[in-house]
């Protein structure tokens, strides 16, 4: 009985030594599972620090690459601002060399040679020209001083080529008291005689007005002649549009033979204004080189 009972205990015992055993291999294999699930994820966890030093590294470098490009937004809206402020400059100056352009040549002619480089000689068959030039103005000049001279000659002529430009007229030069003005070219002007008698008479009017006003007073003769005439650009590196022909002499005529503050016209511009203006005939008088012409003063 005593024999049995220890059988019994022992095949028990070796029982659950067994299941011990068992037990045990089955937690030791979840420790060596779970050892190396540990290990992949230290792995796992190094790869990703990595990774992320390999991020920060290439965030920096993208920090980097971002500041240098602001840099160079930078400099290059410096530098636009430069060429903006550069063409502004260049613009302004375009702009000054054309308006003194158009101050010495007429508007066609400028742009002829700003876009072609160059104007050719031109006839117009229906010109009026102008002339005129200051009474006694030799004796006058030699009394004053040249700065006051200059000073009255320039508010006279600018106030004249206010009145020529208004009338479609244009100045073609001045040579000393002289004055030269022609309508009809380089644009041609159906009216071209009755322009520039209208603004004859308008520049009269204007240095009676001044003269009743000023110290110092200023009379002019006018002369004032129709015909053909060649107007072309004379000079290469000085610009200056010129008047050619028989026409501009015989004005000169006209104004030679004129009076004080008086509008002298020969026979051709009273024919083409006759219905425009009153005139009062004269008898013929001799011209050099033409002979004998028929002249009116126009009424003002």
């Amino acid at each position: 009985m005593s024999s049995q009972n220890n059988m019994s205990a022992y095949q028990t015992g070796s029982v659950r030594c067994d299941e011990e055993i068992k037990e045990s291999s089955v937690l030791d294999e979840k420790t060596f599972a779970l050892a190396e699930a540990t290990l992949k994820l230290l792995e796992q966890n190094e790869l990703l620090e990595a990774q992320k030093i390999e991020l920060a590294e290439a965030n920096f470098k993208l920090l980097k690459l971002n500041e240098l490009y602001e840099k160079q937004k930078f400099e290059l809206a410096e530098a636009n601002l430069d060429i903006l402020e550069q063409n502004e400059i260049i613009q302004r100056e375009r702009e000054k060399s054309e308006k003194l352009l158009l101050n010495i040549l007429p508007v066609r002619v400028a742009n002829d040679l700003k876009e072609a480089g160059k104007t050719l000689p031109q006839k117009f068959e229906h010109v009026t020209v102008y002339f005129s030039d200051i009474v006694g103005f030799t004796s006058i000049s030699s009394t004053l001083d040249p700065g006051f001279l200059i000073d009255e000659l320039n508010d006279i002529f600018t106030n004249m080529d206010k009145i020529f430009e208004s009338k479609q007229c244009e100045r073609i030069k001045t040579i000393g008291d002289a004055y030269l003005a022609v309508c009809g070219m380089p644009e041609a002007n159906e009216k071209h005689a009755e322009n520039i008698i209208n603004a004859a008479m308008e520049i009269l009017s204007y240095l009676r007005v001044r003269n009743s006003k000023s110290a110092m007073n200023w009379n002019i003769r006018i002369g004032i002649h129709s015909g053909a005439l060649v107007g072309a650009v004379v000079g290469i590196k000085k610009y200056i549009y010129d008047v050619f022909g028989d026409t501009v002499n015989i004005a000169s005529r006209m104004e030679s033979n004129s009076e004080t503050m008086r509008i002298n016209v020969s026979e051709k511009t009273y024919e083409i204004t006759k219905d425009k203006f009153r005139f009062v005939p004269r008898d013929p008088i001799e011209v050099k080189g033409v002979g004998k012409m028929k002249m009116y003063f126009v009424e003002t």
